[in-house]
């Protein structure tokens, strides 16, 4: 799997983890960005690139900073 794969893969299931903290549904989702479920569904399992303009949509729906969404990688370094 290539690297641009596995971050895609990440995202979503960032994407998702910040909407089950914040209590929603992707249906919740869909009702307050207008993106159909099913997409909801693609991006959460990495299946659906995404644009920029989506992400801030997201976010914004979840009440959410957009650095939730990348949250820091641990280092190995010490």
């Amino acid at each position: 799997m290539d690297r641009y794969l596995r971050e895609q893969i990440n995202l979503g299931k960032n994407i998702r983890a910040v909407r089950k903290a914040a209590g929603l549904t992707q249906l919740d989702i869909e009702v307050r960005t207008g993106i159909d479920r099913a997409d909801i569904s693609k991006i959460e399992n990495g299946k659906k690139n995404i644009e920029l303009y989506t992400i801030v949509k997201l976010a914004e729906a979840m009440e959410a900073e957009l650095h939730q969404f990348f949250p820091k990688k641990q280092s190995n370094k010490q």
